[in-house]
Formats: structure tokens, sequence, C-alpha cells
């Protein structure tokens, strides 16, 4: 499995880093997680083509995690040069139909899937087991609608967590992975309600017994701080600062 972090910011937009996404190529598949404002061209520069992305993963549907998802949806439909007809299948928390739906209502047949099979499946605790991967969910503390995912290939696996706070399932989902991918919002004395800090967020590898850990989702609200201190005081293992175009093996 190669990871390609898309976006390793927020909401705010800064010089280094766009809102959230990543992108998961294992074996023939895939996958994109999220898809804030610029992930798209984001894939382009690492050379990945959004036309064989064949399993879309909403953690949830803030702004700066969704906002790809129309211009996504619109780009698949151009026809000059290439026809998709390879599935697509969207995974979401509970509301993803609806959310589609009202995107829909707006932009009407432009983001219709027109020449390729178009699925939802609304999740929760959950595990899509499949040919030669799975993707587990869990819900997160976040909105009153959020997803951590997990994907096991080729017997390693890989945890996403979206946004949340300290919980019980993302520890459980985290447990023992390869690869632990966190959200880390805010300083620890700037804590906010539904996010991460970095030392939460040691916290949380340590007691998942993860591999190895990414922190991603920076405000920035971080600036001139020392991350990797804040982290290490609860976890002694290794910790990657995502950043933008970032290219990991798992």
């Amino acid at each position: 499995m190669k990871l390609f972090i898309l976006g390793s910011g927020t909401c705010v937009p800064t010089v280094e880093r766009g809102p959230s996404g990543l992108a998961l190529a294992l074996g023939s598949h895939l996958l994109l997680f999220d898809g804030g404002s610029g992930s798209l061209r984001q894939m382009a520069r690492l050379g990945l083509d959004f036309r064989q992305v064949d399993y879309l993963c909403l953690s949830h549907f803030h702004p700066d995690h969704v906002s790809d998802f129309v211009p996504f949806l619109f780009a698949l439909n151009y026809t000059v040069d290439f026809t998709r007809s390879l599935p697509l299948h969207v995974i979401g928390p509970k509301g993803l139909r609806n959310f589609y739906d009202q995107l829909q209502g707006i932009f009407g047949h432009w983001i219709e899937a027109k020449t390729y099979p178009l699925s939802f499946q609304e999740a929760e605790e959950s595990c899509l087991e499949l040919v030669d991967f799975s993707i587990e969910t869990l819900p997160m503390t976040h909105s009153s609608a959020s997803l951590g995912f997990r994907v096991k290939a080729e017997g390693r696996s890989l945890v996403y967590s979206g946004d949340t706070d300290y919980c019980a399932n993302i520890v459980r989902l985290g447990r023992n992975a390869d690869l632990l991918i966190l959200e880390c919002s805010f300083p620890d004395e700037r804590k906010k309600e539904g996010h991460l800090t970095p030392s939460l967020a040691g916290k949380i590898a340590r007691e998942a017994f993860c591999q190895k850990l990414i922190l991603t989702h920076f405000y920035p609200v971080f600036q001139g701080h020392d991350i990797l201190a804040e982290c290490r005081q609860e976890f002694s293992g290794e910790i990657i600062l995502a950043e933008d175009g970032m290219k990991i093996t798992v």
C-alpha cells in the first residue's frame, strides 16, 4: 500500500497546507479518503489519476473534507477522451445518501453518474470484506455523524481517524495498526471539543500499540509549537508530521 497526503491542513488556507485529503494505492485499487478543496489538483501533481478512484471514503460532511466531492463527480462525466465504466463506491456516515441528493438538487445532471455504476453505503460499525482488501468503520466523536476507517490489505493495516476527539472507538480501530493517521488540530493548551491535540494523539497511539503514527489536520495556530515534543509525552514510537505531497509506503 502507498499513501499520498493530498492535504494536511484545515478549513483555514495556508501556503503550505491544503484541506484534508488522502489517497491510498493498493494493487489495482485507488482509494480516496475525504477530499477538501484542491485535492483533485494535488492528485494530478502526484501522478494519480482521479478517474481510477473506485472507493471514496468520507469521514464526515464538513466542507474542508468534502468540498471536492462535487468537482470530482463533475469531472468523471468529462468524456472527450475517456468514458468511465469503473464502478464508484462511496462510503460515509449516516446521511450520506441525503447529502448526495441535496447536492444533486443543486447541481442536477452535472453530477449524476452517466456512464458508470455509482453506489452509496452508509456505515456505522461495519466491515466491508472484498476480494483483496477490507474496509472497517467505527463512529468517531466529532460531528453527529463521523467515521474512522481501517484498511487491511497484503497483511498490512492503515487506520484514518477523520476528525475526532479522544474516544474508545479510535483506540479500538487503531489497535496494532501498521500506520495510524490521526487528526491533530490544536496544541495541548488550546484544546477544542471534537478534536485532538498532540498529547491526546500520542495517548491513542500508545494505547492502540500502533507501529507508526502520522499526525495531520494542523491549524495555523501550531506555528512555533513543538508538536513532536508534545506528542512524545505519550508515545515513544515513530511519529511523522504530515505535509502536503508526502508519499509513504505502508
